[in-house]
């Protein structure tokens, strides 16, 4: 699976965007997100649907990847689960399975006795 994690952004100018998210720095060594394929989160007419997810630069630049300042971005939130297979089947990314609660506490627990075995 590629580093980073996919998140829903919404940037500070009232844009919805599903990227890979990886915390880097800009030239200038200032904090800053790279956004792998980044797509704009669209909702539609329909209920059936409910969103659509389109090409971030589409058109504009060949790129399909971006570094935007940290101050440029509202919020960093995680998708719900069908938007997240949505994004990964349209970008054909691995994405994690979603873990139940009962699954993330196993795992937890997991983690935290293998600290007492090392």
């Amino acid at each position: 699976m590629a580093e980073g994690t996919i998140r829903l952004l919404l940037l500070s100018s009232g844009e919805l965007l599903m990227a890979r998210l990886r915390t880097t720095t800009d030239g200038d060594g200032q904090p800053a997100y790279q956004l792998i394929r980044p797509r704009r989160v669209l909702s539609c007419d329909s209920e059936a649907e409910g969103f659509t997810l389109t090409p971030f630069l589409s058109g504009l630049t060949p790129q399909s990847n971006l570094v935007l300042f940290k101050h440029a971005v509202a919020s960093v939130l995680e998708p719900d689960g069908l938007l997240l297979q949505a994004y990964a089947t349209q970008t054909s990314q691995e994405c994690p399975l979603e873990e139940t609660p009962v699954e993330r506490l196993k795992r937890a627990f997991q983690e935290f006795t293998e600290s007492f075995e090392d």
